[in-house]
């Protein structure tokens, strides 16, 4: 009888660092864990480290009993973590069971390895799902899968601005695995037993070294990983710089990596007591309020302190990260441009990111009178002031024109002018996001032009708003050269520019006023003071 087929095993990998030295000093408290020693006679080293099980009444079964009218059995979550260690040469890799990546020091494993290994082996025209980090003020993850195996084309992925954090596909040996997922680990479908593990990694490695990649994925390193120690030493003090100084507007905290909203209660700073209640959303502020001493804080703070995230239907934290894993900044220096997030700085390629500038710089300048925003005053409320002051204005904010064919209600713009211009105003915080601006005008814009209920529905406004503006908005296709789209944007001056905005979002701009241009309409930019 012939021996039967290995069963199929999902393993989640990760390669330590060289300068990790011995694999149990990425471990973050291996005292606290039961070490077991390999069968002798495996063609590998290696060791087993085990945290022992926690065993807690789920956080639910208080509430529930109060309205069950028996009484509820004993009910327990259950947590295991567990880490394996295979040596291959002069690398370790660490193979995590449950929770097992927990038990690892975040800066203990290279962050790229599952990720290079999927993009050197995976079939390009056969992937599953893509994780995208797309760049703005806040930073965007998305999941984007199809049902069936697809070339990357049909992700729809935007290469100048969409970072590939992950990719699931078909490798093109089938003999590597069933599956390949690459991320910060690589996660794969594989038929082996335990004595091929180390056969198994010896291969991921080679993959790992492969430059294959640039054939089909070549695009990624438009914004490169920094690797030299002293160039990210001299970042990191920067950012700290500006923390000390609290210049935070071209900085903030976003989760590194998809969540489940639906799931999420809330988040926790490692330096809060247990029984704080927990945050809705991360908020740089909220952690600064825990630092004891903010003029003492550094980057082994940052890396140190972490975030925790608590589910709906768990006890314990199920994702923990840094601070600095969860900190979105953006760095000039010796006149090139770099960006942290997720924990990693990246270099953005310079022809591009002066290509964006140059074009940003040549948009138009608006001449509409706009008064100067006040102290603390929302949109809504300088909005309608502006209208109230402006006979030449009609008040649009919050109103919604709808769209023919299924499309739900938009808002056309937040004033409209005797000059038929459509202005969005938007205020410039840490804590929004223009590119919802920039979205904002270019999808009105289209609107306007193609749909006829959209347009009826915009003239009903401004004659509600405005009645002598009315007539300028036709019912029928506008010539969109007789009209005008303004992005407002209430800020602080700055001495380098009037707008100051981050790349990324200069990047959105870019595309939101392409779209427009291309369909006719003139797009200019106005600065406006806030006290």
């Amino acid at each position: 009888m012939s021996p039967s087929a290995p069963k199929t095993r999902h393993l989640t990998i990760l390669l330590i660092k060289n300068e990790a030295g011995h694999y149990e000093s990425a471990l973050k408290d291996p005292g606290a864990l039961h070490k077991y020693n390999l069968k002798p006679g495996l063609p590998f080293q290696g060791s087993l480290y085990v945290h022992a099980p926690s065993r807690r009444p789920p956080r639910w079964l208080e509430f529930v009993r109060t309205g069950i009218a028996e009484t509820l059995a004993e009910l327990e979550n259950v947590s295991t973590a567990a880490v394996l260690f295979v040596l291959v040469g002069s690398r370790a890799f660490a193979i995590t069971f449950g929770y097992g990546r927990s038990l690892l020091k975040p800066n203990s494993y290279e962050m790229d390895f599952g990720l290079r290994v999927a993009l050197n082996t995976v079939d390009a025209d056969r992937l599953r799902s893509v994780d995208v980090r797309t760049f703005e003020e806040l930073t965007l993850h998305t999941r984007r899968q199809t049902s069936r195996g697809a070339a990357l084309e049909a992700f729809g992925l935007d290469v100048s601005r969409d970072l590939l954090r992950a990719v699931t596909g078909e490798p093109r040996d089938t003999s590597l695995a069933k599956r390949v997922t690459g991320g910060d680990a690589l996660v794969l479908n594989v038929q082996l037993d335990f004595p091929d593990l180390a056969k198994k990694c010896e291969q991921m490695l080679t993959a790992y070294r492969s430059e294959h990649y640039k054939e089909r994925f070549g695009w990624i390193d438009q914004m490169r990983a920094v690797r030299d120690p002293q160039l990210i030493e001299e970042l990191d003090q920067q950012l700290i710089h500006m923390i000390h100084r609290q210049e935070t507007d071209k900085l903030h905290l976003a989760p590194p990596e998809p969540l489940d909203w639906d799931r999420v209660e809330g988040f926790r700073y490692s330096a809060e007591q247990r029984d704080e209640p927990h945050h809705p959303d991360i908020d740089l502020e909220d952690y600064l309020a825990t630092v004891r001493s903010l003029s003492e804080l550094s980057t082994p703070d940052l890396k140190r302190d972490r975030v925790e995230v608590f589910y709906a239907e768990q006890d314990m934290p199920v994702d923990r990260w840094s601070v600095y894993q969860c900190v979105v900044f953006e760095a000039e220096r010796d006149a090139h441009l770099y960006v942290l997030t997720g924990g990693h700085w990246f270099e953005i390629a310079g022809s591009f990111a002066q290509s964006v500038r140059r074009y940003v710089a040549a948009l138009a300048t608006s001449t509409v009178a706009l008064p100067q925003a006040q102290a603390g005053e929302k949109e809504p409320d300088y909005n309608q002031r502006a209208a109230n002051a402006d006979q030449r204005l009609a008040l649009m904010d919050g109103k919604l024109a709808r769209c023919s064919g299924g499309q739900g209600p938009i808002e056309v713009c937040d004033l409209f002018s005797s000059n038929r211009e459509f202005v969005h105003v938007k205020r410039k915080s840490r804590s929004a996001t223009l590119s919802h601006l920039f979205a904002q005008g270019a999808v009105s814009g289209e609107a306007f032009l193609r749909d006829s209920q959209f347009r009826e529905d915009a003239k009903g406004i401004v004659a509600h708003s405005r009645p002598s503006l009315a007539p300028l908005i036709p019912l029928t296709r506008p010539t969109t050269s007789d009209f005008e789209v303004v992005y407002a944007i209430i800020a602080k001056s700055s001495s380098s520019s009037p707008l100051s905005l981050p790349f990324f979002s200069e990047l959105h701009l870019m595309q939101a006023s392409q779209r427009l241009q291309l369909l006719g309409y003139t797009v200019s930019t106005l600065f406006i003071g806030a006290v």
